[in-house]
């Protein structure tokens, strides 16, 4: 009796040791996995089945054959646009996800989550039906033509316009670990106000954050380079509910907030309420400018840097706001902590 005792007690000492092993094992496989991550797919053809990472996705009942690219450069002749799954290069963490259109728009497109977890690897920009029912996010703007949020276009004076003419486009994800995630589009030989330019625009993403900061390089300066926020809705926009004039003490402030569908299929989807902002350090901070659909500030020198970042009043579980006054206390609160 005494030796089973001895037996029994050492295999529960040993029994103890593999479950604290699993729960080591289990405590490393969380706190190493990643938090941030990257999403890039080209379309290709059932003929790329052998390409690593090759795998079948679906945009609705549309289904492609895509494997997995870090970086595609391409004259603007070519149809980038509809030849990327979810149309650019994208970027996500627990909080937030972005795409980056691939074509002469450079819009950038929000994805909100609605509970915080990476979700790029599993709905690919466009969830289905059972990973909507499951809690997953979804794609919350429409952005159409206008600045989106954040992006970087060109204020001819008049109103907001696209990166065009350029002689090439490139889009690229340059890093990925687990707390930051970089990606960069960037164009070659831009015809702009009497000169070819080169720009590098890179957007870098943090674990646990919602916002993006987006330094942009340029070869030479562009008097008429801009960022902002669009209206929401873009088209019949109220600018009572969106201000382009706060300026911070440290810099300028650029907020949007509104209600419109998130895409033309008004059968499927509700209309979301969004919170868009911008904010500008006053070194590279330009004049502030406005059309019928965007609230714009200029950039200043080759080379400047600023933040954006965004809400889905109504996707989110636990919004950063619900309100347009709740929306501008949070900026006002964001922007004091940057520079």
């Amino acid at each position: 009796m005494l030796r089973g005792n001895k037996l029994i007690g050492r295999l529960g000492f040993l029994g103890c040791l593999g479950f604290l092993g699993c729960l080591g094992f289990l405590t490393c496989l969380v706190s190493c996995s990643p938090r941030v991550a990257t999403s890039f797919w080209r379309i290709g053809t059932e003929a790329d089945s052998l390409r690593p990472g090759y795998a079948v996705l679906y945009e609705g009942t549309k289904m492609r054959h895509c494997y997995p690219v870090t970086e595609w450069t391409d004259s603007p002749d070519v149809d980038t646009y509809h030849q990327l799954h979810h149309h650019g290069v994208a970027v996500e963490s627990e909080q937030m996800a972005y795409r980056i259109y691939f074509d002469r728009k450079h819009t950038i497109d929000p994805y909100c989550k609605r509970t915080p977890q990476l979700e790029l690897a599993q709905s690919y920009w466009y969830p289905n039906d059972s990973l909507l029912r499951a809690g997953y996010g979804d794609d919350i703007l429409r952005v159409s033509g206008t600045v989106g949020v954040g992006s970087v276009k060109y204020w001819n004076g008049q109103k907001m316009v696209h990166i065009e003419p350029v002689a090439e486009r490139s889009q690229r994800i340059v890093r990925q670990t687990r707390n930051e995630a970089v990606i960069e589009v960037a164009v070659r030989g831009w015809q702009v106000e009497g000169k070819s330019v080169d720009m590098t625009v890179q957007y870098t993403m943090h674990a646990g954050h919602r916002d993006m900061r987006c330094d942009v390089y340029l070869s030479q300066p562009v008097k008429g380079l801009c960022t902002g926020v669009q209206m929401i809705p873009a088209k019949g926009g109220d600018f009572q509910r969106s201000t382009f004039n706060l300026q911070p003490e440290n810099g300028v402030l650029l907020h949007s907030w509104g209600t419109d569908w998130p895409v033309n299929d008004s059968v499927k989807y509700a209309k979301e309420t969004v919170g868009l902002g911008v904010f500008i350090p006053a070194a590279y901070a330009g004049n502030l400018v406005q059309d019928k659909q965007n609230n714009l500030c200029l950039l200043k020198g080759t080379h400047a840097h600023f933040y954006l970042t965004c809400v889905g009043a109504t996707k989110e579980n636990h919004p950063a706001a619900t309100s347009a006054e709740e929306w501008f206390a949070f900026l006002c609160r964001w922007a004091k902590r940057l520079r």
